[in-house]
């Protein structure tokens, strides 16, 4: 015949079976958690070239006005056109007649296949891209 448990003794087990589950719920939380994203160390910061001063630097060092104008599209209109340009390697942007590309840089006018600009009163021409012509015009079914 075996003994009966003792009170104190049922509750010791019971409570050690609650600690065991919680420590369990605990240790899966921590195991599940995404992981905080990393900071940045300052020494990190300070080797990675900073385009922002390389810009600045050639604006304001000696020497001729920088300004490196590519035409990535033009829309020529009766009155006046849009043109697609990309100025010092930034990301390409729609400019109309008379806005400033950059300092002392302006677009002059819109043609049907360049762009005028203005470099502090030396104005330059800059052609748009020519793309080639498909073969057959119109839509062309897709070769699978």
């Amino acid at each position: 015949m075996t003994a009966p448990v003792k009170p104190a003794a049922r509750y010791i087990v019971h409570a050690l079976g609650l600690a065991l589950c919680i420590a369990g719920v605990v240790a899966w939380a921590r195991l599940l958690q995404p992981p905080a994203p990393a900071v940045p160390s300052a020494q990190a910061r300070e080797t990675r070239a900073d385009p922002a001063a390389e810009a600045l630097g050639a604006w304001f060092g000696p020497g001729e006005l920088r300004a490196n104008v590519v035409v990535k599209g033009l829309i020529k209109g009766e009155a006046q056109g849009v043109a697609v340009l990309s100025v010092n390697d930034a990301a390409a942007r729609a400019y109309r007649v008379g806005d400033t590309l950059a300092r002392s840089v302006t677009l002059k006018a819109v043609e049907a296949d360049a762009v005028r600009i203005d470099k502090a009163g030396v104005v330059e021409r800059i052609a748009a891209p020519v793309l080639p012509q498909p073969a057959t015009p119109g839509i062309a079914r897709a070769v699978r």
